[in-house]
């Protein structure tokens, strides 16, 4: 069982890394797209221009580019949880000092992720 969890765990992080990572690059083709040169007069330039910028408004693409961290931080989440879950069956001598560094690490990503919420309260 522990190690259907741990693996259950690990090809999650690696699914949404990867989709992170896809999604990441489909995002730069289309942000490309919209600011290569347009070899017209300056009227059909502007319309162009302005069709793209309203496509990638619709297609939501800032909103997709704005959701990638929380993707890589759900794979780095589910990532450690598999690990801490590994090292426990393992050896709990290395699990303990794991566990407090990857904790550390998130409570200082917890701390100066809110801090700047926390000022205009």
């Amino acid at each position: 069982a522990s190690s259907l969890r741990i693996n259950a765990f690990w090809f999650l992080s690696l699914t949404f890394s990867l989709t992170a990572g896809l999604v990441g690059i489909l995002c730069k083709q289309w942000l490309r797209h919209y600011q290569q040169d347009i070899p017209k007069p300056p009227k059909g330039a502007l319309a162009i221009r302005q069709f793209r910028y309203e496509s990638l408004l619709q297609c939501r693409v800032m909103d997709i580019l704005s959701a990638l961290p929380v993707l890589l931080g759900l794979g780095l989440i589910l990532f450690f949880v598999g690990l801490i879950d590994f090292l426990q069956g393992l050896n709990v001598k290395v699990a303990i000092p794991v566990t407090i560094l990857i904790g550390t690490g998130f409570a200082f990503l917890a701390v100066t992720t809110s801090a700047p919420a926390l000022q205009y309260i």
